[in-house]
């Protein structure tokens, strides 16, 4: 009978979902973490943030950090799953990855056709796991920045309710569900990075004009952010003036680094995703046609300029060249109206008509299909590097055990390569360390970022940064104070040739080297580093 035959169809899609959805991120488990070609110190930064979660710290209390505890978060559950190997920054993506998958196949039904509600799961899946840098080649594999590839995500999920109702035979279906999921995914975006609830704000304030007041979906809307944002400020203990100080202090070394010349590059690097979005409202306009004010008769142009300046906005203010990872959403949620208009049209198609939905299915896949194979060529990559490492990239290996699985290439891109003398200066420090401390010592090292307690194993110190980079993270004016900064701090390694880039180490050095001389002796040197110990 017909009706058993769609069931049939529908069990198929949804095991057919499952089934990628599971080999996405049992890849990203079995990858664990991924044989790094480039940005290789940002593999501690994930590694030793997470370590001080996982030693019971958190950020803004315990140590200063613009970014919210989401990211470390995920990180300590991949250390709870892993023995607290390096592996753990696998397993915690394929964790939410998993998550957010389920979640956007969830939320497409009722709202997209099945088999784009099967690519979105997959879509924003892939977004979240693909080991390497949005907007560099998908073979140059790293964790570094994966917290952007969360935050994409969680948007791309409040851009898919935003766009789109729940279709159902009740009036208002889906609506409340479909506002606790935007609000819980703008909770998560706001304690993961600033910049990506900013973005949600933007998308949440247009879909209301469009969509009007509905009481349920606010409703919903705020109870879910209400919730979430609750169970996350009671693990900060509600200490919102210190969470505020911290993205206050953030956002201001950001804007420093910000300049005309980016946002110029930005733009003109992107002025071919614009084209085919301007091409799309022309074309698609039958799409969602229907009578009303003029803005609601123009949704296609002003949803797909929304989500461009949105996809902008976040590369500009990111450490990001290119990519649009929300307008590949945004090609997704259009393809289904085209689709559908379709379907309710029914009957004969015209010749010229049939053209024009082939050609704006065809648009709609080059906003998304090239976000989505870059992700399924990183994962394959980085899963065939994890099967087949190389020997000659990675002749200097690291030495204490907890940090063996982790292979740092000399890599392709001059200034980002990981150099093999990074990881044996990294060596160096650690046995430096072995020979005139021990665990009871609380280690920090000025630099980028501090591998040392995690990679010994020894108790964070409280007090510090996420991250060092000068007036990107921190300025002159807003900083952790000297006693905020080195806390409870015993010993301190200070390199002899910083990791960090001179922009970003000199003016960090300037303020914060000559207090350290004052409050620590010099305890021990070697090739590449000094040990200092407390007075």
């Amino acid at each position: 009978m017909p009706w058993r035959k769609l069931r049939d169809g529908a069990a198929r899609a949804r095991l057919l979902f499952v089934v990628c959805l599971l080999l996405i991120c049992g890849t990203t488990a079995f990858i664990g973490i991924v044989p790094t070609w480039v940005f290789g110190h940002d593999n501690f930064f994930l590694l030793g943030n997470g370590w001080r979660i996982y030693s019971g710290q958190r950020p803004h209390l315990d140590f200063y950090s613009p970014w919210g505890p989401l990211t470390y978060l995920i990180v300590g559950l991949g250390f709870v799953l892993s023995n607290a190997s390096p592996n753990a920054l696998g397993y915690g993506s394929a964790i939410f990855g998993l998550l957010v998958g389920l979640w956007a196949y969830r939320l497409g039904r009722s709202r997209l056709e099945a088999a784009l509600r099967i690519l979105i799961g997959l879509y924003l899946a892939l977004l979240v796991t693909a080991p390497y840098a949005l907007g560099t080649w998908p073979t140059w594999s790293t964790h570094a920045m994966v917290y952007n590839r969360y935050g994409y995500a969680l948007v791309g999920l409040v851009v898919l309710e935003c766009l789109q109702r729940s279709e159902g035979t009740e009036e208002n279906a889906g609506e409340r569900r479909g506002g606790i999921s935007t609000g819980v995914a703008m909770a998560l975006a706001l304690f993961l990075k600033a910049s990506y609830f900013s973005v949600c704000v933007l998308i949440v304030g247009a879909s209301l004009v469009f969509r009007g007041l509905n009481r349920k979906r606010l409703g919903g809307l705020a109870a879910g952010f209400g919730v979430v944002a609750l169970v996350l400020l009671a693990y900060l203990s509600f200490d919102v003036l210190s969470i505020w100080q911290d993205l206050r202090m953030a956002a201001v070394a950001r804007s420093k680094s910000l300049s005309r010349l980016k946002l110029i590059v930005v733009l003109s690097s992107e002025v071919p995703a614009l084209g085919v979005v301007i091409a799309l409202s022309l074309y698609g306009k039958a799409a969602i046609k229907q009578a009303g004010r003029w803005w609601e008769t123009q949704q296609l142009i002003i949803w797909g300029l929304l989500v461009f300046i949105a996809d902008a906005a976040l590369v500009y203010s990111n450490t990001q060249v290119r990519g649009m990872p929300l307008l590949g959403v945004f090609g997704i949620v259009a393809a289904s109206w085209i689709i559908a208009e379709r379907r309710r049209a029914g009957g004969a198609e015209s010749g010229p008509e049939k053209g024009r939905r082939i050609f704006v299915l065809l648009l709609c896949g080059l906003l998304s299909l090239p976000q989505l194979c870059s992700d399924v060529v990183g994962l394959g990559y980085g899963a065939f590097e994890k099967a087949h490492p190389s020997a000659e990239m990675s002749r200097v290996r690291f030495s204490i055990p907890r940090l063996r699985s982790m292979i740092l290439y000399d890599g392709p891109s001059g200034e980002h390569s990981n150099w093999g003398v990074y990881t044996a200066r990294i060596n160096e420090g650690i046995a430096l360390l072995k020979r005139y401390c021990g665990p009871g010592d609380r280690v920090l090292n000025m630099d980028m970022v501090n591998p040392f307690p995690y990679a010994l194993g020894w108790k964070p110190p409280r007090g510090g940064m996420a991250a060092t980079n000068y007036n990107f993270i921190f300025t002159d004016e807003l900083r952790p104070s000297d006693e905020a900064y080195f806390g409870d701090t015993t010993v301190v390694m200070v390199p002899k040739q910083p990791a960090l880039e001179p922009r970003y180490a000199d003016g960090y050095y300037r303020i914060y080297l000559p207090p350290m001389l004052e409050r620590y002796r010099l305890a021990a040197e070697s090739e590449s580093w000094r040990l200092y110990k407390l007075k």
